[in-house]
């Protein structure tokens, strides 16, 4: 007989093995499974429940066969039985489905006794492998519930949802956490840093404590903040050691922890050329005055980033709005020094092509058409659309209407199409 395990499809079935009823019982002198790489004879017997040497039904040979395919190992499962016995054909699930498992704010245990755990209490589960369909997450869940109970955490909630291990990256972890209660970091010490910079630290430290504690996420992200304090004052070397955390307590609130991070300072960094050589779009000397960081002052990938902003605006408003602008650090390591010289890529330049106000009125659409100057085949000026808004929309911004804009580039034909909308509230 034949099983396929897609979802919402009924199975087919061909048999080579009959009964005359579904409930009829035949002797099983031989299970056997093909196709199953990694799991041995006797854990996918045991998984079915079916026994060389047993009776089983033709009903008892398909539900074998839909727990397997349930599990979401498998993409694909058949049998077929004639008097030697019963072989089901298994095609594992593709390698795209199948996700290692992370258990990030689980905080009794380690991972290798969590897994070492699943392993003795979820059937076919192999450690760092788990399918993205089928219910072998919900049976994963389940299990993590009862080890929580026993710690006494009863009612706990775990979820599992697919996760990245990087902001607005691909789907590669299977991601299961407490819910309920939550787990979150109760504190955050800063070990190494000096008295100097404790007042800077500590926004960092507020908007931490309280936060859901992740072993994963929660060190990329006390590492992240804390670099970008240091580097922005100049502390180029600043290290930050793993982060670590207490032994977990249990509070009316939930469960908490308290973080710790070593840091390495390092010595500061200042900034001893900002060069920009000048071009048609802007001056030497312009660029100076707007620029935020200056000869002397400590180093900060922030400031240079709002130094460069100038050329950004300069530039897109000649249509370059693809400019870049280079400005790689030259480091001093032993005097303690940075320089910078810029440079633009411009490529190519942008012409307009049309603006759509498809949330105002008929009239009041074309009313501001009338208004708006930059005609199709001018060269692209990105700022216009700024000083247009702030010159004829301030009557429905007291109303209670907030204007954005988006810019849709035709790279074919170096256009720009603009729709700009209304609506009322805050901008989201």
């Amino acid at each position: 007989m034949r099983f396929r395990s897609l979802p919402a499809l009924a199975g087919v079935f061909v048999c080579l093995w009959t009964v005359s009823s579904p409930s009829q019982t035949r002797v099983l002198p031989q299970v056997s499974f093909v196709g199953a790489n990694g799991y041995s004879q006797a854990e996918l017997l045991a998984f079915t429940g079916l026994r060389p040497g047993s009776s089983a039904t033709q009903q008892q040979l398909e539900d074998a066969a839909q727990r397997l395919s349930d599990t979401g190992l498998f993409e694909e499962v058949n049998f077929a039985g004639n008097d030697r016995g019963i072989i089901y054909t298994l095609k594992p699930a593709p390698a795209e489905s199948m996700l290692p498992a992370n258990f990030g704010n689980f905080v009794w245990w380690q991972d290798d006794e969590i897994e070492r755990t699943l392993q003795a209490k979820v059937p076919l589960y192999h450690a760092g492998s788990v399918p993205t369909n089928g219910k072998m997450r919900e049976t994963i869940a389940a299990a993590l519930t009862a080890m929580l109970a026993e710690k006494s955490i009863a009612g706990a909630a775990v979820t599992s949802l697919p996760g990245s291990s990087q902001t607005h990256g691909p789907l590669d972890r299977i991601v299961f956490r407490i819910v309920s209660p939550p787990v979150t970091i109760r504190s955050l010490t800063l070990r190494g840093a000096s008295a100097e910079m404790q007042p800077q630290l500590a926004a960092v430290v507020h908007d931490i404590t309280g936060q859901q504690w992740d072993k994963n996420d929660s060190a990329v992200n006390i590492t992240a903040r804390v670099e970008d304090v240091y580097r922005n004052l100049g502390y180029l070397d600043i290290a930050v050691a793993n982060p670590e955390r207490s032994a977990p307590v249990i509070t009316a609130a939930g469960i908490e922890v308290d973080a710790t991070a070593a840091l390495t300072e390092g010595t500061q960094y200042h900034v001893t050329r900002l060069d920009w050589p000048g071009s048609e779009f802007l001056s030497t000397a312009e660029f100076t005055k707007q620029a935020k960081l200056k000869p002397g002052d400590p180093d900060s990938p922030a400031a240079l980033r709002e130094s460069l902003k100038s050329l950004t605006t300069a530039y897109g408003a000649r249509g370059y709005i693809d400019a870049e602008i280079l400005a790689p650090p030259a480091i001093d390591r032993a005097a303690h020094q940075v320089s910078y010289t810029v440079s633009v890529v411009p490529g190519p330049q942008y012409r307009f092509h049309s603006v759509q106000w498809p949330t105002l009125s008929g009239s009041l659409a074309s009313e501001f058409q009338s208004l708006w100057k930059m005609k199709p085949g001018d060269v692209y000026d990105s700022t216009y659309v700024l000083t247009f808004l702030r010159q004829n929309a301030a009557e429905l911004v007291k109303e209670g209407y907030t204007p954005e804009f988006s810019v849709k580039k035709n790279k074919e034909a170096l256009t720009v199409d603009l729709t700009v909308v209304f609506t009322r509230g805050p901008k989201t």
